[in-house]
């Protein structure tokens, strides 16, 4: 019975997704769709870096050190003699580990305070709403660099500092949705039923908010695996023997003109992977927003 039952709610979950106005949008931007394929893969190929990654990324050969690209090496040799290929790939996991495990910490306590301040009103609000806005009084770049100065380096440390830093965007966007949603009549239907509070903010009001939290969080993706590879190149927060883009470029700089690809194959990488997340996001946003006209989108 448990397996009919199982099946019967697939079924009506992929009928309402089939037949929802966001998925026909979707079908009707083929440019998305190309998007969030490459996206899919970029995210695929991070999950399973280390069995595409042909080499050890940090496998050393001094006497191979800066060579342009072979049979043997791809894309050529780092200063250490290392594949630059491989090392790249696993870059590319160590990014999206940090990234997504940061969204993932920062949508949940974003999502959490505003949705309960937007409800809850009053004083307590109100105090959410000055203490948002110290945070995005200070650009996240800044407020990383002074907590990775008290945390120290590390990647835990990093994404603390990372979730700290940009929780307050995500609170901002989930406490005006709420807003502007808890005095509508479905909710004082609710409320006049004598359904309790934290029941209509999590069952009733917060699945409809969501999707632009969830569209901003797509957007924060690209952001964040920019701020990681900014201060992997200043030399903080990840150890120097884990491959990471930042650090790779930072380490190419000094061999810019007799091995240039040891600076440009990561910094293409980051221009790629963060250009996927803005346009995944950017067209997200397009096909959940009911009065967008799809001007200008993929």
């Amino acid at each position: 019975m448990s397996e009919v039952g199982s099946a019967r709610k697939l079924r009506r979950w992929r009928a309402s997704v089939l037949e929802s106005d966001w998925y026909s949008r979707l079908m009707q931007r083929p440019g998305l769709q190309v998007v969030l394929a490459l996206l899919a893969t970029v995210i695929l190929a991070s999950a399973f870096a280390p069995m595409l990654a042909p080499q050890d990324p940090n496998a050393t050969d001094l006497y191979g050190k800066n060579q342009g690209p072979s049979a043997a090496h791809i894309l050529g040799t780092d200063y250490l003699g290392r594949d630059l290929f491989s090392r790249v790939i696993c870059g590319l996991q160590t990014s999206m580990t940090i990234a997504l495990t940061t969204i993932a910490a920062t949508f949940v306590i974003g999502t959490a305070i505003g949705g309960y301040s937007g409800y809850r009103g009053g004083w307590v609000d109100n105090v959410v709403a000055r203490v948002i806005d110290v945070f995005l009084a200070f650009p996240s770049i800044i407020l990383a660099l002074a907590l990775i100065t008290l945390l120290g380096s590390g990647i835990v440390n990093m994404i603390l500092m990372l979730a700290v830093a940009q929780w307050a965007s995500f609170a901002r966007l989930m406490r005006g949705q709420v807003l502007s949603e808890k005095n509508q009549e479905y909710v004082l239907s609710a409320r006049a039923s004598g359904l309790p509070g934290w029941w209509i903010l999590t069952k009733h009001i917060m699945p409809n908010c969501i999707m632009p939290v969830v569209v901003l969080a797509t957007m924060d993706l690209g952001h964040t695996i920019l701020t990681i590879s900014t201060l992997s190149f200043l030399g903080l927060g990840i150890p120097p023997s884990i491959p990471e883009w930042g650090s790779m470029i930072n380490a190419g700089l000094d061999s810019m003109r007799t091995a240039p690809l040891n600076v440009i194959v990561p910094g293409i990488a980051i221009t790629i992977v963060t250009l996927l997340f803005n346009l995944a996001g950017e067209g997200l946003r397009d096909i959940t927003d009911p009065k967008s006209d799809g001007e200008g989108s993929l």
